[in-house]
């Protein structure tokens, strides 16, 4: 399964966009945070999670080798029903950076004394920290929509690794899934990243909303955690020992059409 590096890294392509998918969405950072969704209840990549949900029902996958997760019965179930009529308050993903120098103007203010203040918008800060229905109704259908977008990456991703391998006449086997999953960390690590989720209250409601099954304040603040470490120390280096499966252009033209396909498929069904 792509690592998280790359969920990122992907939906910060898609949000970099001038598309009816970027227009569409009001909150960016529940937009991002939602990319992340499928595996937070699994157990895999957050710590905490008391009760586990197997992937099956998470990721909408049959327990098989390579599972392709059925993303358009997520679309159906719990997209479309909620997608239209919705106008909250428009909220932008958080740069690292810009988060890095916050909390470094914290720790160190005597490096910053002769610069001014960042000034937060404040339109923002209070759109972020909306208790507004219509604002928390809008931000649970972004995280949706951005479940879905997780799931079609997942999709495609293990479609063209399954296909990859039927061409070379390889199959699924421990030896296989250790050298897929280094390769698919190589490739996260190359990745430029810089958009971090913030468990902002207006994210902390949506999360308790979300249709498929609730999660909580502390499965939120635990998330957000797991994905600035993620961000924090991504490589973004070309630079990767030879990948033992895959390759360097597999990699570039599956990223590629994850971005293509997510944005394509949201304006044919939307």
């Amino acid at each position: 399964m792509p690592s998280w590096n790359i969920h990122i890294a992907q939906t910060q392509e898609v949000l970099a966009r001038d598309c009816s998918l970027t227009r569409a969405v009001r909150d960016q950072n529940a937009f991002l945070f939602g990319n992340l969704v499928p595996d937070i209840r699994v157990g895999y990549m957050v710590p905490g999670v008391a009760d586990p949900i197997p992937y099956r029902i998470t990721h909408f996958a049959k327990p098989e080798p390579i599972p392709k997760p059925r993303e358009d019965e997520f679309w159906r179930t719990y997209v479309a029903p909620v997608l239209h009529g919705l106008d909250g308050s428009r909220v932008v993903a958080l740069s690292i950076e810009a988060e890095r120098d916050r909390i470094n103007r914290i720790h160190y203010p005597a490096r910053y004394e002769d610069e001014p203040a960042l000034k937060e918008d404040p339109q923002q800060v209070a759109a972020a920290n909306s208790t507004a229905a219509a604002d928390v109704e809008a931000s649970c259908v972004d995280l949706t929509l951005g479940t879905w977008a997780h799931l079609l990456a997942d999709n495609i991703w293990n479609t063209r690794v399954n296909e990859y391998l039927e061409a070379h006449g390889r199959h699924p086997s421990d030896s296989f899934r250790i050298k897929k999953q280094s390769d698919f960390d190589w490739f996260g690590r190359s990745r430029p990243l810089h958009l971090i989720p913030v468990a902002s209250v207006r994210l902390i409601g949506a999360a308790a909303r979300f249709a498929q099954y609730p999660i909580d304040r502390g499965l939120v603040i635990a998330t957000v955690g797991v994905a600035h470490e993620t961000v924090r120390v991504n490589e973004e280096t070309d630079q990767h020992p030879p990948y033992q499966l895959l390759t360097d252009e597999f990699f570039a033209q599956t990223f590629a059409e994850v971005v293509e396909q997510t944005i394509s498929l949201f304006e044919e069904r939307a």
